[in-house]
């Protein structure tokens, strides 16, 4: 005769979830914002982030840009970025360019960087911003987080970014240190370990037209 089984006896802790430890929430990581059908007609802000002029033109483009100094702005549609990234990519995933609003107000700037599949490089640049600022392009983030960061940060930042920003960061870091606004040692030695040891001796030894560089 088969013996039978006792079903409330415990079964230890394997299934007796009174006796787990509650696990705390993971925080949720926001989810990737849908691609927004963006009209190409529409307008958005351009900001200069060369250290000098900045110049673009194109004959499938509206309109040209020709800016003078560092932190210039202008306006260009949608279907013009497209063709500055179809022709030149780097321009905008190199930040030489920056897009820093939708002048429609029926978009906002990371509908238009989703569209543009920009989001992800965009992600990398607010990462250089404090947490409050995040969001938001302006031609001084780089400046700022070069002289305002901590030099952990910096480094980790060099690090870990995509070569493209990383460069832009660095090519901003020598202006810098050429116009006297930079010299934190570390922060020096973090950037010689990335690239030719004699960049800063380099830099002390080349004159800088302030009248061309700009930051």
């Amino acid at each position: 005769m088969m013996e039978q089984r006792n079903n409330n006896k415990p079964n230890g802790n394997r299934n007796n979830t009174n006796n787990r430890p509650v696990r705390e929430e993971v925080a949720q990581k926001p989810k990737r914002k849908q691609r927004v059908n963006i009209d190409r007609n529409t307008e958005v802000v351009v900001v200069n982030n060369e250290l000098g002029r900045f110049i673009f033109d194109n004959p499938r483009m509206i309109t040209s840009l020709d800016m003078l100094n560092h932190g210039d702005e202008d306006y260009i549609t949608v279907a013009d970025l497209r063709v500055i990234l179809n022709t030149s990519r780097k321009v905008l995933e190199g930040f030489s360019l920056l897009i820093t609003e939708v002048v429609n107000g029926e978009y906002e700037l990371e509908d238009v960087l989703v569209y543009l599949g920009l989001d992800k490089a965009y992600e990398e640049y607010f990462s250089i911003s404090p947490e409050w600022k995040q969001g938001n392009v302006q031609s001084a983030d780089i400046k700022e987080f070069i002289q305002k960061s901590k030099a952990p940060q910096f480094k980790i930042v060099l690090e870990t970014v995509d070569v493209k920003l990383r460069n832009k960061i660095i090519e901003a870091s020598v202006a810098l240190f050429k116009l006297g606004q930079f010299g934190d040692y570390q922060k020096m030695q973090a950037i010689r370990k990335l690239v030719n040891d004699d960049l800063f001796l380099d830099a002390e030894e080349t004159e800088i037209d302030e009248e061309v560089i700009r930051i």
